[in-house]
């Protein structure tokens, strides 16, 4: 006869007490405790430990019946059509420190509701070429260890446009025969790497503010770059056609930014549910405007 294999269940009901007995002990406070402190963990203790005195009587009582099943199967008066079906143990309650709020037990955390932004974006006289949408108020931790690289080639900045998490490196090698200077003046976020050419060490810059970053080099007004540094990785290129599609992004208030190189920024704050939302944006066209060498000046007559 095939006997049903029934798991005593004390293992579980010691493995609850040791996970549970490490809450009893309130977080240590500074100083000495107030009584009226003492009163509410020891009243606290005592819902506890009358917890998990029921909790193990039920377990004992589960375990009572498998054994005595058992041995009615084995002496013959029992069949396996009497073994009832598995017997889900008791749950402990969800046990909340009252000192940090955190749950003990029984609790699990619902991961964030997310949505669809959808939107659709006109540009009169502008192109989509190089035009970003991204959320401005959701943040990631950065991105440490990621670089990517903008080139200095036949004196200009290749590309000239570049998205990157915060936290990027961004490395700048010198291909060119002639010395550059690549700098920023941009607030909140200046720095100047120095003069150096080809076969020089490529110097880089951990891009630690998020915004456009504008890069320029001390000694070709002409050459330009914009990177875009982002919060996380909620953003996207604009489609040709003007249309955007971010996906995953956190239910609520969320504040969308649209940017391009060539373009006034433009933003909304939008109420996003979990079905998602649609926004659309209009563009402006903004040309590029001269701007100073590192120290604030107008460029001289550098030759290369």
């Amino acid at each position: 006869m095939k006997v049903a294999k029934i798991v005593p269940l004390t293992v579980l009901a010691l493995g609850i007490l040791d996970s549970r007995s490490g809450r009893a002990a309130p977080a240590g406070k500074p100083g000495k405790p107030s009584l009226e402190d003492t009163a509410a963990d020891v009243a606290r203790l005592r819902a506890e430990v009358a917890d998990q005195k029921q909790l193990i009587m039920q377990l004992m009582r589960i375990e009572q019946e498998h054994y005595d099943l058992l041995l009615r199967l084995i002496q013959g008066r029992a069949t396996a059509a009497d073994v009832p079906p598995a017997t889900a143990a008791p749950v402990a309650p969800s046990v909340r420190d009252s000192h940090t709020g955190a749950s003990a037990v029984g609790e699990t955390k619902r991961p964030p509701r997310t949505g669809s932004l959808r939107g659709k974006i006109s540009f009169p006289g502008g192109s989509f070429k190089d035009v970003y949408v991204y959320v401005e108020n959701v943040k990631s931790p950065p991105a440490h260890g990621h670089k990517i690289e903008i080139a200095q080639r036949d004196k200009q900045f290749v590309p000239e446009v570049a998205v990157v998490q915060r936290g990027t490196t961004v490395v700048f090698p010198n291909y060119d025969s002639v010395f550059h200077n690549v700098f920023s003046p941009t607030a909140g976020h200046p720095f100047d790497l120095g003069s150096y050419r080809a076969g020089d060490v490529p110097k880089s810059v951990e891009m630690t503010a998020t915004g456009v970053i504008d890069v320029f080099c001390n000694m070709h007004s002409h050459m330009h770059a914009s990177v875009l540094v982002v919060p996380s990785a909620l953003y996207a290129r604009v489609a040709s056609d003007g249309s955007f599609q971010l996906d995953g992004v956190p239910t609520g208030a969320r504040k969308v930014v649209v940017w391009g190189p060539h373009s006034k920024p433009a933003e909304q704050t939008i109420d996003l549910g979990g079905g998602g939302a649609e926004v659309t944006f209009t563009l402006e066209v903004q040309s590029e405007t001269a701007h100073n060498n590192k120290l604030g000046q107008p460029y001289g007559s550098y030759k290369d």
